[in-house]
């Protein structure tokens, strides 16, 4: 059984993705798009407080709440396979 790189179950991907927007670093995500997508690219902004989203560089939005994995760090549910 494989294990992975997890946040604690108290954090969220959010200051992750904050960092590598403020950084103009690449993010390679994981999420939940009625199946697992990936995706590479540039995190363009944040939007929201209540249900933050991700605005990405090619205009695509997706809900943080659908990230599965920042960077190879997946969230604990994702934890073995």
């Amino acid at each position: 059984m494989d294990t992975r790189i997890t946040l604690d179950k108290k954090e969220t991907f959010l200051q992750i993705l904050k960092e590598l927007h403020a950084g103009e670093t690449k993010a390679s995500l994981l999420y939940d798009n009625n199946g697992l997508t990936r995706y590479e690219g540039l995190v363009s902004g944040i939007a929201g407080t209540l249900e933050p989203r991700l605005l990405l560089q090619d205009g695509l939005e997706i809900p943080l709440s659908s990230v599965i994995a920042v960077n190879g760090i997946f969230a604990p549910d994702y934890s073995e396979c």
